[in-house]
């Protein structure tokens, strides 16, 4: 059971940002934190899918795959609730030490200022490069957000 004390993506907006990546038969897509499912329970039928919930009791850090998935998509958590520590780039850094593709991301402001210099170049040195971004305005929300794809197949869109 998902607990009421997170804000969910809009299933809406999943819908809709799924629209911008392009989906292969077969191709293998994880959520690492599927929260209430809605990206999760948008994807095309044509995959394989897997997916991680902490109040399911599937940690994403605790998750060791046997396959580097091709696809990861996911609005990432911010902090950890029980100690308020910021675990967005640590988030970040093992969606991509699990990918050989894409990670798809929706990001708020907090997290996109989390991308300093230095940890783009950490994601450089594991091969990925920022490829995409959206800017949103979510009015079921405050502030900007941040649809952004990190990817080993495609050239950065900045440097």
């Amino acid at each position: 059971m998902v607990s009421q004390k997170f804000m969910y993506t809009p299933e809406d907006i999943c819908i809709t940002l799924l629209k911008d990546i392009e989906f292969k038969d077969n191709d293998k897509v994880l959520e690492p934190c599927k929260g209430s499912g809605n990206f999760y329970n948008n994807l095309p039928s044509n995959i394989i899918k897997e997916y991680c919930e902490i109040e399911e009791n599937k940690d994403f850090f605790n998750h060791t795959p046997i396959i580097k998935y091709d696809k990861v998509i996911t609005n990432p958590p911010y902090k950890n609730i029980e100690n308020t520590k910021n675990i967005c780039m640590d988030f970040i850094f093992k969606c991509i030490d699990v990918c050989n593709g894409e990670v798809w991301l929706l990001l708020n402001l907090q997290m996109l200022n989390s991308l300093t210099p230095r940890r783009l170049n950490i994601i450089k040195e594991k091969g990925f490069n920022l490829c995409f971004m959206k800017i949103l305005n979510i009015k079921k929300w405050y502030g900007r957000y941040y649809w952004i794809c990190f990817s080993n197949k495609k050239n950065a869109i900045i440097d």
